[in-house]
C-alpha cells in the first residue's frame, strides 16, 4: 500500500499533475468533530495532523472536509485515514461514475452535485461531467470516504451543499442524526435537493421555448435551445440514473454505515431520486413534443408560404395568357381593329386578376 501512495505522490508532483490548487489561501481544510456530550468542536490546523487520536477515542465522530486536494491533503488523508489505494486512484483519476465502493473498514460513495455559476468540476468551464456554456448544466463532483466514526469530503468545485451541511452540523442542528449513515444523509439529501432548483429553471426555459414556437418564432435560434435542453437532460440522467442505483445499495444493509437509526432517511432520499428521475423523464417528453411543435411550426409556415406563391402565380396566369394570345402575329383576330380593344384587354385581366384573388383569399390563402 505504501508503494501505491508513493505512485500516486510522484504523479501528483509531476508538472502535468491534474492536482493543483487553485486560488490558493481560499479553499482550505476544515475539520469538524462531535463529542459524545453532542458538542461540536471545529479543528484547528494542527490538529488536524492529530485525527487518528480523535478516531480511537470511543463516541467521537470526525468530518473532514477537503476542497480541491494538493498532494499534501493526499498525504495527510492517507496518514490520519489509511485510504485504501483504489481511493487514492480515484481521487487521481477523478471524473468516477457515481457508485458506492466498499473496502475493509471503509467505504467511498461518490456523488455529483448540481452547480450554478461555477467553472464545472474539472476546474475549466464547461464542466466536469458536462455542462455547457452560459446556463447549461454544471456539475461538481463529490467523493465521500465514510469509516466507523469519521466522514471525509473531497471536492474540487465550491460546493452549496456540503457548506449548508457544514453549518447546521457546527450548530448542532437536530435535523441531522450525530452517526456516519446520518452524515452521509444530510450531504446526499443537500445534493439531491440541489437539483430541483435546477429541474424548476428547465422547466422556465421550455416554457418559454414553448411560447417562442407558437408565436412563429422557430428559426435556428428555438431549435439550437431545444437541442441545448436535451443534451442538459440527457447528461443528467447519466449522473442521476447510477445514483439512484448507490442510494439503492446503500439501502439494502450491507454496510455498517447504514443502521437503523437512518434507514428511513435513506428511504425518504431514495424517494427524491426518484422524483427527480420522473421529472427528467417529464421533461424529456415535453423537449421531443416541443422538437415536433417546431418541426411542424416550420413545415406549415412552408405550406403556406407555398400557397401564397401558389396563387399569385395563378393570378398573374391570367393576363399573361390574354397577352399572350394578343401578342401572336395574325392579321385576322377578333377586336383587332377596335379602338378600344387595348382598354377592354386590360379590364378584362384587372377584372379576372381581381377574381382569382377574390377566390383565393375566401380560401385563406392569403
Amino acid at each position: 500500500m505504501v508503494g501505491r501512495v508513493r505512485l500516486v505522490v510522484r504523479r501528483l508532483t509531476n508538472p502535468g499533475a491534474r492536482y493543483t490548487r487553485h486560488m490558493a489561501g481560499t479553499q482550505t481544510r476544515t475539520g469538524l468533530v462531535r463529542l459524545p456530550s453532542g458538542e461540536c468542536r471545529r479543528l484547528k490546523p494542527e490538529e488536524l495532523d492529530e485525527i487518528d487520536v480523535l478516531l480511537a477515542k470511543p463516541g467521537h465522530l470526525v468530518w473532514l472536509d477537503v476542497p480541491t486536494p494538493a498532494v499534501d491533503d493526499l498525504l495527510l488523508l492517507q496518514r490520519e485515514f489509511a485510504l485504501h489505494p483504489l481511493t487514492l486512484e480515484d481521487l487521481e483519476k477523478r471524473r468516477q461514475r457515481p457508485k458506492v465502493d466498499s473496502y475493509p473498514e471503509q467505504h467511498v460513495i461518490v456523488t455529483y452535485e448540481a452547480v450554478r455559476g461555477h467553472a464545472g468540476s474539472d476546474g475549466s468551464g464547461s464542466g466536469g461531467r458536462g455542462g455547457h456554456g452560459g446556463r447549461g448544466v454544471k456539475l461538481g463532483e463529490i467523493h465521500l470516504i465514510a469509516g466507523s466514526n469519521y466522514v471525509v469530503s473531497v471536492r474540487w468545485a465550491p460546493s452549496p451543499a456540503i457548506e449548508e451541511v457544514t453549518a447546521r452540523f457546527e450548530h448542532k442542528t437536530d435535523a441531522i442524526v450525530p452517526t456516519v449513515g446520518g452524515l452521509l444523509y444530510a450531504i446526499l439529501d443537500a445534493v439531491v435537493d440541489g437539483y430541483f432548483p435546477l429541474l424548476d429553471r428547465l422547466s422556465d426555459r421550455i416554457d418559454a421555448l414553448e411560447n417562442r414556437i407558437v408565436a412563429g418564432s422557430q428559426g435556428t435560434g428555438a431549435l439550437r435551445e431545444v437541442l441545448a435542453i436535451k443534451r442538459e437532460l440527457l447528461e443528467l440522467r447519466r449522473v442521476l440514473a447510477p445514483q439512484r442505483d448507490m442510494v439503492n445499495t446503500l439501502l439494502r444493509r450491507d454496510m455498517a454505515i447504514v443502521d437503523d437509526t437512518s434507514l428511513p432517511y435513506f428511504q425518504d432520499l431514495y424517494d427524491h431520486l426518484i422524483r427527480v428521475l420522473d421529472s427528467l423523464d417529464l421533461y424529456r417528453d415535453l423537449v421531443a413534443a416541443t422538437l415536433e411543435a417546431n418541426l411542424s411550426v416550420t413545415s406549415n409556415n412552408l405550406n403556406a408560404v407555398m400557397k401564397r406563391l401558389t396563387a399569385i402565380t395563378v393570378i398573374l396566369m391570367v393576363p399573361t395568357l390574354i397577352a399572350g394570345v394578343y401578342g401572336m402575329n395574325f392579321h385576322y383576330m377578333p377586336e383587332l381593329s377596335w379602338p378600344f380593344g387595348y382598354a377592354a384587354a386590360l379590364a378584362v385581366m384587372a377584372i379576372l386578376m381581381l377574381g382569382a384573388a377574390l377566390f383565393f383569399r375566401a380560401r385563406d390563402w392569403f
